[in-house]
């Protein structure tokens, strides 16, 4: 049977001539060469995105985790029933949210299991705990309860922001998250210290569908951004765009996104910086929505101001001005610092802007700008009540140090008009939100003194 093939071989050589043959066989051979080169472009490609997606929910899970232990402080120092149920389902919406990021994460499901089930039981015990105090109960009667979640949520708060900057550190790579990451957050068990928990509360299955006045509520997911326009730009406009804004020395498309707000995105080199910056920017006038990139900073040599400038020139040059910074942090030679609009002198935080600077160069490492793209507009400014009527209504042993007159954001991404008190309770600082036209205590932050800048929680 060999001997039958090798002679067909042999015939078809006669046929087409050792050089036709040899071309033949060169072609074929250029086919599979550019054939692997296209599937490795593509792998390439699909491997990028997915790791763009990584990246993204582990930013939230960790700024959810964080948003969920500091909204549990505040359970502790608040006696406002309103606000108790606001902070409470703010933590039923974060909570969920953290669970969703944790989902998109590539950790085994064993190694997860437990925080998973941690995080649905404190969605849990919150929603339970609003019930319970609409009906009249006391929130003191689950102190231990409260303490029991603090502590834990505090724990799996320090891993996660650990396995972030090894991340970002480039000591692990995602490829590598799967064992590295699972050794770490595998020691985070909860389930049984939370059984108290269970006692009070609903399956989580009972109540998944809840619409309620939070950040999930279907007003909030379906409205528009305030401060898009329809003119919907293409993307060669948009990277034209971007070069003259940024100084641009390269732009690469790499994908686009669709969402609430449809996004391109980019890759891209900022002449005489070799750091490479993602660039996320919406498809509706090409605003820089958000600007991601990493590197290394291994010494400081420009102060806080400095800092202030350089992240207040980035803002102007991608066509936003009238803003203000906040609070900063410091921290492994950087800072982050919250810049919030400003209109006839009256503070805006919903319109929120945040911006990490380098502190060896001044270089713009991160750029975050969807709290001033979803709410900037022109407001009506007109309080019903005066800051002495607002004064009236708050914790009589607050000693109050400073106080003005600001906008700030609800829990259902509404707004209102509030006094905002800056004072200190027994050696600790605390901001209260009083609101200007219902004198309804509105928000309470703690204000952190730590060795890297004053920030409110």
């Amino acid at each position: 049977m060999f001997e039958k093939f090798e002679k067909k071989i042999i015939c078809f050589k006669k046929k087409i001539g050792s050089k036709k043959l040899g071309i033949l066989f060169f072609s074929i051979f250029s086919l599979i060469i550019l054939g692997t080169m296209v599937l490795l472009k593509q792998f390439k490609i699909e491997k990028q995105s997915v790791q763009d997606e990584y990246n993204r929910s582990m930013y939230d899970f960790v700024a959810n985790i964080n948003n969920v232990e500091n909204e549990i402080v505040k359970l502790k120092i608040t006696g406002n029933d309103t606000y108790t149920l606001t902070t409470l389902a703010s933590i039923f919406a974060k909570s969920n949210s953290a669970k969703s990021n944790l989902d998109i994460l590539p950790f085994s499901e064993g190694s997860v299991s437990n925080v998973s089930k941690f995080l649905t039981q404190v969605s849990d015990f919150s929603y339970s705990l609003m019930r319970n105090i609409i009906n009249g109960d006391d929130i003191s009667n689950y102190k231990e309860q409260i303490d029991t979640i603090y502590s834990k949520i505090y724990d799996l708060s320090s891993v996660t922001e650990e396995i972030y900057k090894e991340l970002n550190n480039k000591n692990i790579k995602w490829d590598e998250l799967e064992k590295v990451g699972n050794e770490k957050i595998k020691n985070t068990q909860a389930e049984e210290e939370l059984s108290s928990v269970n006692k009070i509360g609903k399956t989580f299955t009972e109540y998944e569908g809840l619409i309620y006045d939070g950040a999930f509520s279907e007003h909030v997911l379906t409205r528009e951004p305030s401060f898009l326009s329809q003119n919907v730009v293409s993307n060669d406009e948009a990277q034209n765009i971007l070069k003259d804004e940024l100084n641009l020395e390269s732009i690469t498309f790499k994908q686009e996104q669709d969402g609430k707000i449809p996004l391109y995105v980019y890759e891209a080199k900022i002449y005489e910086i070799e750091t490479v910056k993602t660039l996320y920017v919406t498809k509706n006038d090409a605003r820089l929505y958000q600007m991601i990139s990493d590197r290394k900073v291994e010494e400081e040599k420009i102060d806080i101001e400095k800092a202030k400038e350089y992240a207040l020139n980035y803002i102007n040059s991608v066509g936003i001005y009238d803003v203000e910074p906040t609070y900063y942090l410091k921290g492994e030679n950087m800072v982050t610092i919250s810049f919030a609009a400003v209109q006839d002198n009256v503070i805006i935080y919903s319109d929120l802007i945040k911006v990490k600077v380098a502190l060896d160069n001044g270089e713009i490492m991160n750029f975050e700008a969807n709290g001033y793209i979803y709410n900037h507009k022109v407001r009506e400014i007109s309080p019903k009540n005066s800051v002495e009527q607002a004064k009236e209504k708050l914790y009589k042993d607050l000693n109050i140090d400073s106080q003005r007159l600001c906008i700030i954001p609800t829990d259902s991404k509404d707004e209102v008009l509030a006094y905002e008190f800056k004072g200190n309770i027994d050696d600790k600082e605390f901001l209260v939100y009083i609101n200007a036209n219902t004198l309804q205590e509105e928000k309470i932050y703690i204000l952190l003194n730590t060795p890297g800048g004053t920030m409110a929680i």
